[in-house]
């Protein structure tokens, strides 16, 4: 559907490129936008670690990405295959970098415009220490240019490897942190958004040439289409938006990790608790209360899904508060605890007095709670449970009992965290046919969709020309998901948000 003019000579000035995208709709050439990137000359050869940094998703292997019209020439200087890279595949070999230092790896090899760019692609495999990776990086930058923030994905889009709205799904995939979230952007890099908005282009086109046929011939008896039936095209094609967005969950609400919350009084256990859940010290430990004013947070990584979760400062009825840094540092917890998808109330279950935590209770409306009783290694098993028991009755409800310091309860508390996480994001059933769409998505679907609802207001009372302007106005914003009519400052916000490497 969409060709690139290759007898046009590329420019630079700095590092822009100039080129054009040739737009075709059956035999018919409806226009030539020209794109001009400020963001990256796309005939250098670039290169980038894919894998994520060391201590981020981390992984004991290495991947250095290629990509460009001298990538097996510069492979050349400093890899020593076992046979000759000829054809698509893995080759194994070892990499120089330096006299006295070669390590093995096996380079995946893949000829343009078969590969993931469209262009000459190599990506090395190394089990290596990221010291020695970072020098075979300083090897390789003296021949190829550092990537750019989502570089290689933009390459796939300018040579036709994918249109727009799969290239967002690539960052969506990337940044996923759950089976939802996974599953609807896999429905958005598999093409189902533009699948379904070609079609309903293509009938939009279908439409609007019968319209347009009639003010070619309106001088004559001939009836292209009444307006009754195109009144009904338009509606049907709006309903058809609409059900798009409704089928779809909003990719910027869903991405961040939901915040899980550790709420309760001064000294309850909090940030012992939230440094025994993610397993390093985030928070500060003391004896002394009061010792955390700010929100602190780390990744709670489960089996299915992660979580942000935050410790903050610890609550005190308001007649305990000794000025305004107790009054500030309540105000944050409280607000950053009603704004948390989940909230653990944490209450010392060793005290005698459980008053100030009945009334820290009052202070906030979480989405959801979780009563958790720690220091539970202070006591001993009968006097535990009495003490339980005695919780359980004046909240009326139950405790998880656990101990930060001995992992007493730990497990089952994790677990509870992700079934309430899956439960209310939602149920694996519910994503079946969801589509991960971004604001941009959005806005333009919103906006074809008002220039169909004027188009069918205009053709009710007979005038047809505006009406066809409003049709090809929602046809054109709809190519905007596609790949026509992308402004380059669209371009640059979207591949900007990417990771490198990717």
């Amino acid at each position: 559907m969409y060709e690139i003019d290759d007898t046009i000579t590329p420019y630079y000035e700095l590092r822009t490129t100039n080129y054009e995208l040739v737009r075709y709709i059956a035999p018919y050439k409806l226009q030539t936008t020209n794109y001009e990137l400020t963001m990256y000359d796309i005939n250098d050869t670039i290169a980038a670690v894919s894998t994520p940094p060391r201590g981020i998703k981390a992984t004991a292997m290495s991947i250095i990405r290629m990509s460009g019209p001298r990538v097996f020439e510069i492979l050349t200087r400093f890899f020593r295959p076992e046979k000759e890279i000829t054809k698509r595949g893995v080759v194994k070999g070892k990499i120089r970098i330096d006299d006295e230092l070669q390590i093995e790896a096996g380079v995946y090899a893949f000829f343009g415009p078969n590969s993931y760019t469209g262009e000459d692609l190599a990506e090395m495999h190394i089990f290596a220490a990221e010291v020695v990776v970072q020098r075979i990086l300083s090897k390789l930058f003296a021949e190829a240019r550092p990537a750019g923030p989502g570089e290689f994905t933009l390459r796939a889009y300018l040579n036709g490897k994918m249109d727009l709205s799969q290239a967002e799904a690539v960052a969506q995939v990337v940044a996923g942190s759950n089976r939802l979230q996974l599953e609807a952007a896999r429905k958005l890099l598999a093409g189902r958004l533009c699948r379904t908005t070609t079609a309903i282009r293509r009938e939009l086109l279908d439409l609007l040439s019968l319209i347009e046929a009639g003010l070619d011939f309106a001088g004559e008896d001939i009836e292209f289409v009444s307006a009754q039936k195109a009144v009904g095209a338009v509606s049907a094609l709006r309903k058809r938006l609409e059900g798009l967005l409704a089928g779809s969950i909003r990719y910027e609400q869903e991405i961040h990790l939901p915040a899980v919350g550790l709420a309760g009084a001064t000294n309850a256990g909090k940030s012992s608790l939230l440094n025994a859940l993610i397993g390093k010290d985030r928070s500060i430990v003391s004896p002394q209360p009061a010792t955390t004013r700010d929100v602190l947070t780390g990744v709670l990584e489960l089996d299915r899904c992660n979580c942000a979760l935050f410790d903050c400062a610890g609550l005190l009825p308001e007649e305990n508060r000794a000025g305004v840094l107790d009054n500030l540092a309540n105000e944050a917890a409280t607000r950053a605890i009603n704004n948390a998808q989940l909230v653990l109330l944490c209450v010392d279950v060793g005290k005698s007095d459980y008053a100030e935590d009945i009334v820290i209770r009052t202070y906030f409306s979480p989405k959801e709670l979780m009563y958790v009783a720690t220091k539970c290694d202070l006591l001993d098993t009968e006097r535990l449970k009495q003490k339980t028991n005695r919780l359980e009755k004046l909240f009326d409800t139950r405790f998880i009992t656990t101990s930060a310091l001995t992992g007493e309860g730990l497990e089952g508390l994790t677990k509870l965290i992700e079934r309430a996480l899956l439960k209310s994001t939602a149920a694996a059933s519910e994503a079946a046919d969801k589509i991960a769409v971004t604001q941009r998505h959005r806005n333009v679907v919103l906006e074809a969709m008002k220039n169909l609802t004027d188009a069918a207001d205009q053709i009710k009372t007979g005038n047809d020309e505006v009406a066809a302007m409003l049709l090809r106005a929602a046809y054109e914003q709809l190519g905007g998901l596609e790949r026509e009519n992308v402004d380059d400052a669209v371009l640059e916000k979207i591949f900007s948000s990417f990771c490198i490497g990717k």
